[in-house]
Parts: structure tokens; C-alpha cells; sequence
């Protein structure tokens, strides 16, 4: 990856350090967020800033990253009048690291594919942490040639990588379905310390027990940060994340017909018992 240049497209509380690691690595990172404080402090690693996603389109020799928040803003930064498709660049390798719903990202493929341009599904799970030290776990998905090219930016971001296939949106779908048993857990990982609590025994001391137990987990793991998600909860950030996987995991549960009882029942919990505005 020496010297090659790479775009990158959200510069957010994963997406920074995700940057900064491609840099570090010898990369140079071209760079575009609607947050210009992000791309300042990215330029302190060495990561140039662009003026619109077609002007990081041009930059990038074979790649661009996205890991922006939602499909709304996936379409505009692809599609809109200075998008990267409206670049001259053609045969560019447009990643979408992203959590969005399969089936629009299936969309976006053929959209993709029609401005001469690939589309290669790639979600990542691991939080801001695992963005830090680059242990991201990466679920691509798209054609086995250019999945196996972008290993090398996986490798600088991640360290477990799984390859789902040619089918774009299996790698969403994988995410989905992992954060579908986060959001479990942290209903169960809740319910048990209440329970625990009735016979006064702490939550820190729980955790001691069932992070060496059967009901160990990554939520029981991590459970300091993890309740900060709903005492801190503040817009746009993990918890509310957290609600949008699940209502696509719900929509995708109604398009193909299948039911994901404890999914919906967690939905409806982590409402009540957090009180989510």
C-alpha cells in the first residue's frame, strides 16, 4: 500500500482513526467530511483534505472509503451533483463500511455498476476501541477479485476478516445479524444485574461473576461503556445506532417474510426501560 493514494469519506468517531490508520501505514489519505473541525483534525496525521466527494474521487488512484452514517447520507456522497460518481475517475473500488439495510445496499450495487464504477460491502464491528488499534472485524461481500484488493486497507483497519461471498449485502446482513445479538444481550445482560441487585449483589460484582461464567459476553465485557450509551444518551450516537440496525433487521424481517421474536421484543424493551426520546 506504500504511496497509494486512497480516499476516504467520514472522519467520525469511527472513521477517524480508521484514516489515521491507513496513513500510518503508508497510505496517503485523501479525505472528505461535512465536519471541517474532523478534516483539521485528521490533517494533523498527515490526511489532506478534499472540497466534495468528486474531489476525492479524482485524488484516489483505485479506492474510496465511505463510512458515513446512514443510507440518506451513503446516496448523497455516491450520487449527488458533486458525488464521486460525477468524478471522470472510472473503475474505482467505492467500499461502504456503513451499516445499512441489505437489500439497499443491493440498490446501490447496480446504481454503482452502471457508472462504470464497483461496489464492495464491507461493515465493520468492533466501536470506536477496536477503530483505534485497528481490530476492526470486517463482513465484505462482493466479487472475490476486488474483495481480495482491498485486503490490503482491511488489513491496516481490522483483524478478523470474513469474505461473504459475491452477493452485495451479504456483509450487511452479517453485521445486522450481529448486532442483532449485541442488542440481545444487552437487554439480558440488564434484566440479570436487576435480578442480581434484589439480593443486593453490584453490578461491578456481577460482571466479575458472569465475564468468567456462562453468561459471559462482549456487553458484560464492556459493560462501563456500554451503559453510558443510555445514561449519555445524546442523538447520533451509539444508542440510536443501535435502534437503526434494529429497525432495519425488523423492515428486512417483513420483506422476506420471517419472524425474529426476541429482535422485536428487544426493540420495544431497550425503548421502555431507557426511555429513549
Amino acid at each position: 500500500m506504500k504511496a497509494e493514494k486512497i480516499g476516504f469519506i467520514g472522519l467520525g468517531e469511527m472513521g477517524l482513526p480508521m484514516a489515521i490508520n491507513l496513513q500510518k501505514a503508508g497510505a496517503q489519505v485523501y479525505s472528505f467530511d461535512i465536519d471541517n473541525s474532523r478534516c483539521m483534525e485528521a490533517a494533523k496525521f498527515g490526511i489532506l483534505s478534499c472540497s466534495s466527494p468528486k474531489d476525492v474521487a479524482e485524488k484516489a488512484d483505485k479506492a474510496v472509503i465511505s463510512i458515513v452514517r446512514n443510507y440518506k447520507q451513503t446516496d448523497e456522497i455516491i450520487f449527488s451533483e458533486n458525488g464521486i460518481v460525477s468524478s471522470k475517475k472510472k473503475g474505482l473500488s467505492i467500499i461502504i463500511m456503513s451499516t445499512l439495510d441489505p437489500a439497499l445496499m443491493k440498490a446501490l450495487e447496480e446504481r454503482v455498476a452502471n457508472s462504470g464504477n464497483y461496489l464492495i460491502d464491507a461493515p465493520v464491528s468492533g466501536a470506536k476501541s477496536g477503530a483505534e488499534a485497528a481490530t476492526l472485524t470486517i463482513m465484505a461481500a462482493g466479487p472475490e477479485k476486488l474483495v481480495s484488493d482491498c485486503g490490503k486497507y482491511f488489513k491496516n483497519m481490522g483483524k478478523n476478516i470474513f469474505h461473504f461471498g459475491s452477493d452485495v449485502g451479504a456483509g450487511q446482513a452479517a453485521k445486522l445479524a450481529n448486532n442483532l445479538v449485541l442488542a440481545i444481550n444487552m437487554v439480558a445482560c440488564s434484566e440479570g444485574m436487576r435480578f442480581a441487585q434484589e439480593y443486593n449483589i453490584s453490578p461491578n460484582d456481577f460482571c466479575k461473576l458472569i465475564n468468567v461464567s456462562t453468561g459471559n459476553s462482549w456487553v458484560s465485557q464492556n459493560w462501563e461503556a456500554v451503559k453510558l450509551w443510555y445514561e449519555k444518551y445524546k442523538p447520533n450516537q451509539t444508542l440510536d445506532i443501535v435502534y437503526k440496525d434494529l429497525f432495519a433487521i425488523m423492515k428486512t424481517c417483513s420483506d422476506r417474510h420471517f419472524s425474529t421474536p426476541l429482535g422485536g421484543l428487544t426493540f420495544h424493551l431497550l425503548m421502555d426501560a431507557w426511555k429513549r426520546p
